[in-house]
């Protein structure tokens, strides 16, 4: 049976809120001095529950339907409306969401995120956080002079890979694209691990090397330390997930049913 989400009342903003949290949007919030801000906070808080609400149609429900996803995408382009940004300028801002559907709709056609490379995916799976992250630079164009926009992609990759390796469980009943969990079902568990094992390690050697070059940005130290810190979280939450992972439960995962 699939997992609704947020069927419990309250889920979804708190899902909001730890996301807000944990991907330190609320930190560039506040150096950004638009915290206090709060007709600016609901509108980023509205935007990112309609793209929640377009990500759980999409776990939730391995037949799509055209109709639904224009529901949901009219959401999300209403609530940017909404903050000022017309229909005519959105294709740019929203380009990425469209690509990471895309990849999800491509394993209904048994091409699964596996055949995408580990960069591409988590970069296109971080859409969402990408899109808010970039409306609050634009409201406060300061934020450059602390850290440049770009700079945040290592933090991106890392967190992205710590909510698939986290969600493992959870995603043996829905239809989520997780890529971790695919791997593991069509690669097995030591090829898996190890593969996960070198890119995390990788993405933290090259943000070491980025910002060794670039001393101005480490004067602001946090970032750099927030990515190293989450790096070594993700190695640890591997190495107990593949020791604790049950096979033979993962083995009845919604998703195994569809894969030719």
């Amino acid at each position: 049976m699939v997992k609704k989400k947020y069927s419990e009342e309250g889920a979804l903003i708190r899902k909001i809120n730890d996301l807000f949290t944990y991907r330190k949007l609320n930190e560039l919030l506040r150096i950004g001095l638009l915290d206090q801000n709060k007709k600016f906070c609901d509108h980023l808080i509205h935007i990112q529950t309609q793209i929640y609400l377009l990500d759980a149609y999409l776990e939730s429900n391995w037949i799509l339907e055209e109709a639904a996803l224009d529901r949901y995408w009219s959401g999300i382009q209403s609530s940017l409306v909404a903050l000022g940004y017309p229909e005519a300028d959105q294709a740019k801002l929203l380009k990425d969401i469209r690509r990471y559907q895309h990849i999800e709709q491509l394993c209904r056609e048994d091409e699964w995120p596996t055949r995408v490379s580990f960069k591409k995916f988590y970069t296109t799976k971080s859409c969402d956080v990408r899109l808010i992250r970039h409306l609050i630079y634009t409201a406060s164009p300061t934020l450059k002079e602390t850290w440049k926009e770009s700079i945040w992609t290592y933090y991106d990759l890392i967190t992205e890979i710590n909510d698939d390796i986290a969600d493992l469980e959870e995603d043996v009943s829905t239809y989520n694209g997780n890529r971790f969990l695919i791997s593991i079902l069509r690669k097995g568990m030591k090829k898996t691990e190890k593969s996960y094992r070198k890119f995390i390690q990788k993405t933290a050697d090259n943000a070491n090397q980025y910002f060794k070059k670039h001393p101005k940005q480490e004067q602001h130290h946090e970032l750099h330390d927030w990515i190293i810190n989450r790096s070594g979280e993700t190695l640890e939450l591997l190495d107990v997930t593949v020791q604790k992972a049950d096979l033979e439960h993962l083995s009845t995962a919604l998703v195994l049913q569809h894969m030719k």
